[in-house]
């Protein structure tokens, strides 16, 4: 074994045995209930602080300022893995969505002449106000090619068409692509097959929206993301197929068993709420694998989709307390536990 791999392996080793010891944090069941069953907001809220959420030596925090707890700890998150990660620039692949985001707003002020700068993500891997800067002053050479010519091309067909969902359609096919190709450069499995699974499922939703909505064949052509394992001919040829013979052409499908369940509860309610809960679901399961794993990045990778997971869930009860939101429909929400 050569010195490099053994010195990355001690330090995955220091970084695992961390990551083992703050997952005792995280929310199981049994957090979650407490949060659910909880008389008030304000009970809600200390099962966060509990857990680590916010800082120690700051005030109280108010209950509607729970978004702001929220985003500081999902900073929090990604500081600790560059930290004690030995490839820490990997956990950029994770901020690309924001950063697609902030460049969806920002495009999308400018052509409409509106300051929409509330809406921008501070958790990119580009901080918002530097990634505005660069797009008004059209200065795109620090930018990662694949995010440059996506940028272009938006402006370019913006100017032709007038039409903002362009934007849209540019920019997730080259969000995904990009996490994509950044996935495969870490050279690990686990990471670029996770990657995959998120644009699977992503066009699976696509397809029945698109479906939903009954938008033609171009459409769909349009907004399917590359670079995911499922053929885009099997979506293009079921568009106009009743829903039972998508669900026997994905039978065989990695996500056949996932896709009939997810089918199921879209003709159900017609909604895809619980359908992109079950896709929620399905990436836990996914990364529960890497509780077996001792020495590697995938625990690490696993604690961040399980942190991710946790703030999506802390939200639904924070919004479901302070709408007035009953406990059942709260707990209907709820994703999966990492724990």
């Amino acid at each position: 074994m050569s010195k490099e791999i053994k010195n990355k392996d001690t330090q995955y080793a220091y970084s695992v045995s961390r990551i083992r010891a703050i997952e005792r944090k995280l929310l199981d069941k049994g957090k979650l209930d407490r949060m659910v069953e909880a008389k008030s907001p304000e009970e809600a809220l200390k099962v966060l602080l509990e857990a680590d959420y916010g800082n120690p030596s700051s005030e109280a925090v108010n209950i509607y300022e729970y978004e702001n707890l929220l985003g500081d700890e999902y900073k929090k998150v990604y500081r600790l893995l560059k930290e004690i990660a030995p490839e820490p620039d990997v956990f950029d692949l994770f901020l690309l969505t924001n950063d697609y985001h902030n460049i969806k707003v920002i495009l999308k002020s400018e052509f409409s002449g509106q300051d929409d700068s509330s809406l921008l993500t501070e958790s990119g891997s580009i901080p918002s106000g530097k990634m505005k800067e660069m797009i008004r002053d059209r200065n795109l050479s620090n930018i990662p090619s694949i995010m440059k010519s996506s940028i272009e091309e938006c402006i370019e067909t913006y100017n032709k068409t007038l039409d903002p969902q362009i934007i849209d359609i540019i920019l997730d096919k080259a969000n995904f692509k990009h996490m994509k190709e950044t996935s495969l450069k870490s050279g690990n499995a686990f990471i670029s097959d996770l990657v995959t699974l998120f644009i699977d499922l992503a066009n699976t939703k696509v397809f029945l929206r698109v479906k939903k909505l009954q938008k033609s064949l171009e459409f769909l052509q349009k907004v399917l993301l590359p670079e995911g394992s499922i053929n885009h001919k099997l979506f293009v040829d079921n568009l106009d197929t009743p829903l039972d013979s998508f669900v026997d052409a994905m039978r065989y499908n990695s996500l056949g068993t996932f896709v009939q369940e997810g089918i199921e509860t879209f003709k159900a309610s017609g909604s895809l709420t619980k359908f992109e809960k079950l896709s929620d679901n399905y990436i836990i399961a996914y990364v529960k694998k890497a509780k077996y794993v001792s020495l590697g990045i995938e625990p690490l990778v696993g604690y961040l989709m399980a942190k991710e997971m946790e703030i999506k869930n802390a939200k639904i009860v924070m919004v479901g307390k302070i709408n007035n939101i009953s406990n059942e429909v709260i707990r209907e929400r709820l994703r999966e536990a990492y724990v």
